[in-house]
């Protein structure tokens, strides 16, 4: 029996209630909002979308359906608590029927919370954790402008609790949008630092789900598309951002998203937590940059999934024992980081080296995600995995 796979062969698996996709998509969302009902939205964005026109299309074409408004801007980068907090006032302020959430995963996340909020009181700091939150919230419907986060399809909203220098998460099944629509010409004006540190984020949403112990036959399979899509096309969409790129790490993104979004990630983004919050590095670079390291912690855990994932990546696979695969699918990875120009070593970042016993400790706090990678970690593994990543 492999991994993410009881004993009777059961397994579980999750979607928002519908996903559209396709260029112009976007457009379509006046029908969508329509078919859930009611006149009143809580259009969440950020201000630098909305300055530069990228959410005005959307706008019109609920306005010109007849509805009304309420447009909250008030999104940072990895948002904090109090962040969150805000935007569940802003999701109970008024009475509204649906949220409609455009931006990149931190707008989604917070798009989510405001929907929750309007039916689960209290602070939001109370349904930080595992199922949590009480009650289903408002319709949602999220449109992604990055190829990256997958959010418009998970049942999770991060958040970063600044005093503890940590980011967490609010995870429930309430949590899945009503809608996800993916429309890729919203990444059209992606600028290539972004579109890369996003792309690296989708990868290992797609490898951390295919190491996670709750994998299944679905997510395995979503995963390795997520994995070619993105090897075939990051780089171009970084170098040209022409369409067909971006139409492509679009799909590789939701796919991914759609992977981890019931696999879950696992030892990737638990050590790219370590530093993230506390040397202002964003979510993208730091599980980019942590995503190598991690796989070949965990690689002879999985030694029967690296032919497809090497497969997925364009690389031959015969005759190549699990150390070769193991190597040979890292340094493709590292090469892809390069190509992108992406940091590789904790010290690009200019993360001292006596924080590395630190983050090591840190790294074991992580339970959470730690569970789910195939390959226990001890303190003394920890410790040599970090040194490897400086």
């Amino acid at each position: 029996m492999q991994s993410g796979q009881s004993a009777d062969g059961i397994f579980s698996f999750r979607l928002p209630g519908k996903i559209l996709f396709g260029v112009g998509v976007s457009q379509k969302v006046g029908s969508e909002a329509e078919a859930l009902g009611g006149r009143r939205i809580l259009f969440v964005t950020d201000r630098n979308l909305r300055r530069l026109g990228i959410t005005g299309k959307i706008e019109e074409a609920l306005t010109g359906e007849g509805f009304d408004l309420d447009v909250f801007v008030d999104v940072e980068p990895e948002p904090s608590l109090e962040v969150a907090e805000v935007a569940a006032d802003a999701g109970r302020k008024r009475k509204h029927d649906l949220v409609v959430g455009v931006g990149g995963g931190s707008v989604l996340d917070m798009a989510k919370v405001a929907a929750i909020a309007a039916t689960n009181p209290g602070p939001m700091r109370r349904y930080v954790g595992v199922d949590k939150v009480k009650k289903l919230g408002l319709p949602r419907i999220l449109l992604p402008t990055t190829a990256g986060t997958g959010s418009e399809v998970t049942n999770v909203a991060v958040v970063t609790i600044a005093e503890n220098e940590e980011k967490t998460a609010v995870v429930s099944p309430y949590m899945l949008g009503s809608v996800a629509m993916v429309d890729p010409s919203l990444t059209y004006a992606l600028p290539p630092s972004l579109t890369a540190s996003t792309g690296l984020d989708a990868l290992s949403h797609a490898l951390e789900a295919v190491m996670s112990v709750n994998a299944n036959p679905i997510t395995d399979t979503l995963a390795y598309q997520s994995v070619a899509l993105i090897f075939s096309h990051l780089a171009k969409a970084y170098r040209d951002g022409d369409a067909e790129s971006r139409y492509s790490m679009s799909l590789g993104s939701l796919v991914a998203g759609m992977s981890f979004g019931n696999a879950g990630v696992c030892l990737g983004h638990a050590a790219a937590y370590t530093f993230a919050v506390t040397y202002g590095v964003t979510h993208g670079t730091s599980c980019g940059l942590v995503l190598p390291y991690v796989f070949r912690f965990s690689a002879s855990a999985i030694s029967w999934k690296l032919p497809k994932i090497a497969e997925a990546m364009g690389l031959g696979t015969e005759g190549l024992k699990t150390e070769e695969l193991t190597l040979s699918i890292s340094d493709c990875i590292f090469e892809l980081m390069d190509e992108v120009q992406m940091p590789r070593r904790l010290r690009d970042l200019g993360i001292p080296r006596e924080a590395v016993p630190r983050m090591a400790e840190k790294l074991l706090n992580f339970k959470r995600l730690i569970l789910r990678s195939p390959e226990p970690l001890t303190k003394k593994k920890a410790l040599k995995l970090i040194e490897g990543m400086w």
